[in-house]
């Protein structure tokens, strides 16, 4: 493992195999935002909410709007129907974790010329979404041949919520319980973070192991187990448990509410008894959530779930030492401070600039596409995706007021005047912009010029911001779009909102 030398030198100890494996995962880009987090501290974040938390977003009298946009571009150029399904399920529950209901879905795609992986993306985005009761609302697709193998797969979730009864993942306190839910632990998405931290190889039928099975009806009873048991206050805190699952979900919780975590792999449910310790923690089975409760209050938590038959487990307490403890019954496999485990190392940025190649870029004719989604069930969806399927209106009932949302993607050369269009289509139909999120979708971001391009776009989306008086509500990052033959063209991707 490369920073092998670091995690010695932090824990005064060699690193056991075990704890290794963990390191690996928390230390990948896509979990320590390895090359971006100095620069994203740099966008302008006045006016959001929770812009830290699994998603942030904008108060609308006594509600707020969450939202958040996410990547699956390296699952669906392997397996594009549960990479993209799986990117639906990874974004609804940012959402949902947060005692959000969903009520939108956005997607930008970039294409190549690989139909199975353009036909596999848009069944699994439909499939999922329309299975869940979730509309998609905003669709946006785009072409050139360098995404042929390298297919760019943004998500973005809606979801709405009472203000003060939003639930965060930085509230947990000595002697609480962790609560696992929903699906049983398999070996499906194993190494996921660390497979979307580096560019796609040439064994897609090894890679596959790395993505993850959709199941929409089991996510559907896991959104209404959720919403039942937060109305009735029996959580305290909540994450997702995304890439790197019961690691990533564990560590973040304890990390942000300033206290340690123990945790049993012996108390885990598990579907197939040949898993081993490691891959328990790493593996990114799908519809799972990580509660943090009150003992008292388990017992009304299990008989909610087990109306939707849903499994649960206790795994672990909540404690005050601030360290990260992996038992598997009565024999220690991890000891760690919890500060370490989460804190990748800082890595020298390469700004240089080399001449940048900005290809042409084809919008399709989406109708075959957005036809294919539910764009109207839940009865908000005040248009049709005919008139513009980029930009929709959902009416917030709750606040009797408008919701625009407007999903849209730029060239490094071009974010600024993207942004500043974006804010003038809204203000054009009579809404008032509120804010972004985005997803950042970049090559290798060790070879010039991407940090260069990475950090004028930075700079060109507080530019933009600034001006416009809106913040960047939540976001994500992908590097390493790009495999051995090709890669793709760096393309910041964005859903704005406003209101009227």
């Amino acid at each position: 493992m490369r920073y092998k030398k670091y995690i010695t030198e932090k824990l005064n100890r060699l690193p056991n195999e075990f704890e290794l494996h963990l390191f690996s995962a928390t230390y990948s880009e896509h979990c320590g935002y390895i090359h971006s987090r100095e620069l994203l501290k740099e966008l302008p974040r006045e006016n959001a909410i929770f812009p830290n938390e699994n998603a942030g977003g904008i108060k609308i009298g006594d509600h707020a709007i969450l939202f958040k946009m996410e990547s699956h571009n390296h699952p669906c150029a392997v397996e594009p129907f549960n990479g993209a399904a799986t990117g639906i399920g990874g974004i609804v529950r940012d959402v949902l974790a947060m005692n959000a209901r969903p009520i939108a879905l956005c997607n930008s795609l970039k294409f190549g010329d690989d139909k199975r992986i353009t036909e596999g993306v848009i069944e699994g985005i439909s499939n999922y979404g329309n299975s869940i009761g979730v509309p998609t609302v905003s669709t946006e697709v785009l072409y050139n041949k360098v995404f042929t193998e390298n297919p760019l797969a943004n998500v973005t979730c809606i979801g709405i919520a009472k203000y003060n009864d939003i639930i965060t993942s930085n509230k947990a306190r000595e002697g609480q319980k962790l609560m696992l839910i929903g699906s049983a632990t398999m070996k499906d998405g194993m190494g996921g973070a660390s497979f979307a931290s580096r560019k796609l190889g040439n064994s897609k039928k090894k890679d596959k192991l790395s993505i993850q099975i959709a199941n929409p009806f089991m996510k559907k009873k896991l959104i209404e187990a959720c919403l039942e048991i937060f109305e009735q206050k029996l959580v305290t805190s909540c994450q997702d448990c995304g890439a790197a699952g019961i690691l990533s979900s564990t560590s973040e919780a304890a990390f942000k509410s300033n206290v340690g975590v123990e945790i049993d792999l012996s108390k885990i449910h598990v579907a197939d008894d040949s898993i081993k310790d490691f891959e328990i923690m790493l593996s990114e089975t799908q519809e799972r959530m990580l509660f943090v409760v009150d003992k008292k209050n388990i017992k009304n938590i299990e008989n909610i779930l087990n109306k939707y038959e849903l499994e649960s487990s206790v795994i672990g307490t909540v404690t005050k030492d601030k360290n990260y403890v992996v038992k598997q019954n009565n024999k220690i496999l991890a000891n760690i401070p919890t500060k370490i485990l989460v804190t990748p190392p800082p890595v020298e940025l390469d700004y240089s600039y080399k001449n940048s190649c900005f290809a042409e870029i084809v919008s399709i004719n989406n109708k075959s596409i957005y036809e294919r989604y539910d764009h109207t069930v839940g009865t908000r969806t005040e248009l049709q995706p005919n008139e513009n399927p980029q930009f929709n209106s959902l009416r917030i009932w709750e606040e009797n007021c408008d919701l625009g949302v407007y999903t849209f993607s730029s060239t490094v050369n071009n974010v600024y005047k993207s942004l500043i269009n974006a804010a003038n289509l809204f203000k054009n139909k009579g809404y008032r912009p509120l804010g972004i999120t985005n997803c950042l979708n970049f090559t290798n971001p060790e070879i010039p010029p991407t940090m260069y391009e990475f950090r004028k776009t930075i700079s060109d989306i507080k530019k933009a911001c600034n001006e416009l008086n809106i913040p960047v509500c939540s976001g994500n990052v992908s590097f390493y779009n790009e495999s051995s033959n090709s890669k793709i063209i760096n393309m910041p991707t964005f859903t704005m909102i406003g209101v009227k």
